[in-house]
Formats: structure tokens, C-alpha cells, sequence
């Protein structure tokens, strides 16, 4: 989960998890097993990983109800890039690596009093021989390589038709990086937080984009941007260090499903414990946790054939409550959160920088060209999944939206929804905002697969800038931000949508919403503190 939002607010949210779970366990105890079998694969051809939500390796979205594709009139002529973090360790989070530690202990401490026994029997009998072998916070060598194929996969894409590559050229090189009339651009500057995983992941997705031929450094390519991450510090890529409030709705809603969550396996797995060894709610979502963890870190996990297809969504679930009430449209601040990526977006559209700041936006780092450069064809920030989530609630786009009171607890299972953060935030999400110039009179309905050439529209007349929103390779519906109402495909008129940004700036309410004085401890359901 997002252990660098960890405010105290918080923290006595899981403490209060970590009092209910006795509750949980006598509440399971008298719960019949769920039905359905555990193990790798399910007779419905279900794949566990789609249900491991933030924690899931990246895959691209199915699709958000927009169809795919690339419009041939049109030129390419800008991309912006919100990229997160891949895989890595856990974080000290209570009900993330904190949670697993603790659990570990106490199969620890049991063998130390009882030696000459075992722990346990029949699909637990693997914990005989078990050991905790994760770290702490560090980027893995598979959340590298998803970086870096990602950086590669992105010049594949989009680079090679920004940068107009001719036939043969594989990778980049520096001579393409020229202005229409071939003057040289200045060398591409990207930003980054100063968290360590966060910057190795940029530094990684970037040898991807760059090609590293040979394995060197690709570091003489490009200026890189490391904007502090740490408290009380204006962050855009890092907005809960400045925004301290708001983010209690989504523990709590998680507290409250938790014992659903649990009951079944809980039943299930004191019949190969010994009596005295008992697990807690806690104990139980480190052993979800576990699995995709191990994944990530040893390339497989005992954990993983422990739960059933209903339990793993469930979990998923259990993580989306968390992101949705702390960052997404849930949260009271959920839109404050992602409003100064979205002015800073509109600053780079508009090629101006920004010399104050109402918001998350540090203007010391966006008021010259050197840290905040103008008019490179793409911008790559490298940020964390909970950034994603609020700037798509800060955007307003309705189709991430559950309900006027947010996404229900009381249910005995998981519910359909469109807010899915395996979807929306698998390690290595990403989030495109891709610009185009249109002729007069494009259509938007027929688009095509594959884009092989980049036609040039600067000297065109009559011509249009539109912008669309990709979340991992899939284009997003822009309901919801009025100003782009009519709408094809998530083609919206840059004009329109740079029209729409006084009234996000205003609906964020960004100065109510993160240093107000409220006591919002349960979901809202438009990512504001009240109605403007």
C-alpha cells in the first residue's frame, strides 16, 4: 500500500483494525468455509494475479469503455507521462510488510516455545520450513525490469513517432532530438521524487527509453529532476506530503470489510494449526500479502494456493476500499491531491511556467526552464500509484466514480465496479496524456491499430489540438469533465479542456480540503469535504 502517505490519522486506523481482530476471529469461527476450490488455477479459468490490485504485476487494462487505436490524419505531437513506481519490497505499513513482520514473529516465537512441534499440517505444512525473506521499501530486480522494458516499449510507441525515426533506427540517438526546422532541442529533462524506489524506477524506465546500448549508463542523455520527497514539502509526484488530511475514509471502510475478508479462511486454516496458535485478522491479510510479495521477490509463493477465487477478489476489493476512500473520489481530498499535477499539465500545454502556488505545486522547481522545461515533445514524471488515483479524481472523469457515498462495506462479497486498481495501478502504471493536431473536420469514430508514420501539421492551417487520456494502454472515458462534453473516443479539444481547469482548480478545494477543520471519517462521494 501507500506507506509514504502514513499520517497519525491513520495509523490509529489500524490500530483500530488490529482491535477488531479478535472480533473477526469469533466472528469466523462460526462461519461456514467459502465455497469453491483454493489452489494456482480455478475451474473458471481465473487468474489470481488481476486480484492482487496495486501489488499486481503490470499488464495493459482491457479497456475502459473507449476503443483503442490511433487516429492516421492526425500528428503525434506531444506526450505526457505519469508513470509509477514497479515492484517492490514492502513497505513498513501495518497492513503491508509491518503486518507480515508481525506475523512472521509469531511463527517465530510459537517454534521457540514449542520446538518440538510443528506449525503446521496439510496446505500449512509449508510454514514448517518457512522463513520471512522480504526487505523493506527497496526496488526489485523485476520492478527494474518492468521499468525498463516500459521506457522501451514507450520509444517503441510513441518515441520513434515524436522523435520521427527513419527505417533502422532501433533505439534512440541524440541527432533526432531537433526542432521541426532541425535545430537542435535542448537535452530532455524528466523528474522524479527523491524516494529511492521511485528514482531507481525512473532511472531505469529511462535506459529503456534510451536504449543503453551495451548495457552503459544512459545518464549523458538526458537531465533528470529529483524534487525532495519528505514532509511539509510542495510535491506534485508526492501530494500527501503537503496535504495531510483526508486520507482516514479509506482505512476505515477497509476496517469494516476486513472480517468479511477473513471469516472463511480463518475457518479453514485452524483445522491445520495447533489449537494454541491463533491468527488474527492482521495475520490473515499478511498471508494475501505474502503471496504476490514473493512473487515479486522469489518468482513464486506457497502463499499464493492458500485462498479461493472469491477470496482473492475480495482482497482486491479490500485494497480498492483503502485507495478509493484515501485518494480517489471517496476521499475529501482526493481531487486536492491530483490538482497540481493536472495545473502543471496545463502550465506544459499551454508552454508557460507557474510562479505561485495554490496547491502541491512547488513553483521554485516550475518557474524556470531548467527544472520545469517547455515544448519537449514528451515529459516523464515518475511518481507513486496513489498520485494516479487522485489525478484521475482530480480530473473529475465520473467513469472512476462508484456513488454519491462512496463503495459500500456491508456486502458479503466483492462488488461489480469500474474503480479496479489492478487496472488502474499495477506496479508500473502509467498514464498517458497524449496530444494530438488534427485537420479540420477529423474523425475520431474509425481508428487504426498501429500508427507507422507521423504525418507533419505545423505548417498546416485550420488544424486542431486535442488531448486523451491512456491509463495503461487504454484510453479513458472524459465524462465528467463538462468542458469536454461530446467527446469521441476521449478526443477532447485541448482549448475545451484548458477551459475546464478554473473550475477543477475550484471543485479540489484545495486549501478546505487539506487544512480544514473537519472530521470526515467515513467516504464522501465526489473527492471533495462538502458540496461547493
Amino acid at each position: 500500500m501507500a506507506f509514504h502517505a502514513l499520517n497519525m490519522a491513520s495509523v490509529h486506523s489500524v490500530i483500530a483494525l488490529l482491535a477488531l481482530a479478535s472480533g473477526s476471529a469469533a466472528m469466523a469461527s462460526s462461519s461456514s468455509a467459502a465455497a469453491g476450490p483454493t489452489g494456482l488455477s480455478y475451474p473458471s479459468g481465473f487468474d489470481m494475479k488481476v486480484s492482487w490490485a496495486n501489488l499486481s504485476p503490470y499488464a495493459d487494462a482491457l479497456d475502459f469503455s473507449v476503443s483503442k487505436g490511433f487516429p492516421s490524419e492526425c500528428e503525434l505531437s506531444q506526450v505526457h507521462v505519469l508513470h509509477r513506481h514497479a515492484q517492490r519490497y514492502p513497505t513498513q505499513w501495518p497492513l503491508d510488510g509491518g503486518g507480515m513482520e508481525t506475523f512472521a514473529q509469531k511463527l517465530a516465537n510459537y517454534t521457540k516455545r514449542h520446538p518440538s512441534k510443528k506449525i503446521g499440517t496439510g496446505p500449512l505444512a509449508f510454514l514448517n520450513d518457512w522463513e520471512y525473506m522480504l526487505g523493506l521499501n527497496t526496488l526489485l530486480p523485476t520492478g527494474a525490469a518492468t521499468e525498463a522494458t516500459s521506457g522501451a516499449l514507450f520509444w517503441s510507441q510513441y518515441g520513434r513517432l515524436l522523435y520521427r525515426a527513419d527505417r533502422g533506427d532501433a533505439s534512440w540517438n541524440a541527432s533526432l532530438n531537433v526542432y521541426s526546422n532541425g535545430t537542435s532541442r535542448p537535452k530532455p529533462t524528466f523528474r522524479t521524487t527523491s524516494y529511492p524506489r521511485i528514482l531507481e524506477s525512473a532511472r531505469w524506465w529511462l535506459s529503456g527509453f534510451f536504449g543503453n546500448t551495451g548495457a552503459n549508463s544512459s545518464y549523458s542523455e538526458y537531465n533528470l529532476v529529483i524534487i525532495p520527497e519528505v514532509d511539509d514539502f510542495n510535491n506534485t509526484l508526492s501530494a500527501t506530503d503537503s496535504c495531510p488530511k483526508g486520507t482516514e475514509p479509506g482505512d476505515n471502510a477497509a476496517e469494516a470489510f476486513a472480517p468479511t475478508l477473513v471469516k472463511d479462511a480463518h475457518k479453514r486454516f485452524a483445522a491445520y494449526l495447533p489449537e494454541d496458535l491463533k491468527l488474527d485478522t492482521i495475520d490473515i491479510v499478511a498471508m494475501f500479502n505474502m503471496c504476490p510479495y514473493e512473487y515479486a521477490t522469489l518468482g513464486q509463493s506457497s502463499f499464493c494456493a492458500l485462498f479461493t477465487e472469491k477470496e482473492w477478489r475480495d482482497f482486491e476489493y479490500f485494497a480498492d476500499l483503502q485507495f478509493y476512500g484515501n485518494y480517489g473520489f471517496g476521499s475529501p481530498s482526493g481531487r486536492a491531491q491530483g490538482i497540481g499535477y493536472v495545473q502543471e499539465l496545463a502550465a506544459r500545454l499551454q508552454s508557460k511556467l507557474i510562479m505561485s502556488s495554490d496547491s502541491s505545486i512547488n513553483y521554485t522547481y516550475d518557474d524556470n526552464t531548467k527544472t520545469f522545461p517547455l515544448t519537449q515533445p514528451m515529459y516523464m514524471d515518475m511518481s507513486h500509484d496513489d498520485i494516479i488515483v487522485s489525478v484521475l479524481t482530480a480530473l473529475g472523469l465520473d467513469y472512476f466514480k462508484y456513488s454519491p457515498h462512496g463503495m459500500p462495506t456491508s456486502v458479503s462479497q466483492a462488488p461489480r465496479r469500474t474503480f479496479n486498481l489492478n487496472q488502474l495501478t499495477p506496479f508500473g502504471a502509467r498514464l498517458f496524456s497524449e496530444v494530438w493536431t488534427c485537420p479540420k473536420d477529423i474523425s475520431f469514430k474509425n481508428l487504426q491499430p498501429q500508427k507507422y508514420k507521423n504525418p507533419d501539421l505545423s505548417s498546416e492551417s485550420n488544424t486542431t489540438d486535442y488531448i486523451r487520456f491512456v491509463l495503461n494502454n487504454a484510453p479513458v472515458p472524459v465524462d465528467g469533465l463538462t468542458a469536454c462534453d461530446g467527446s469521441v473516443n476521449g478526443f477532447c479539444p485541448v482549448e475545451k479542456f484548458l477551459s475546464s481547469i478554473p473550475d477543477l482548480n475550484k471543485e479540489a478545494m484545495y486549501q478546505e480540503a487539506c487544512f480544514g477543520d473537519y472530521n470526515i471519517t467515513s467516504q464522501v462521494g465526489n473527492g471533495q469535504p462538502r458540496k461547493p
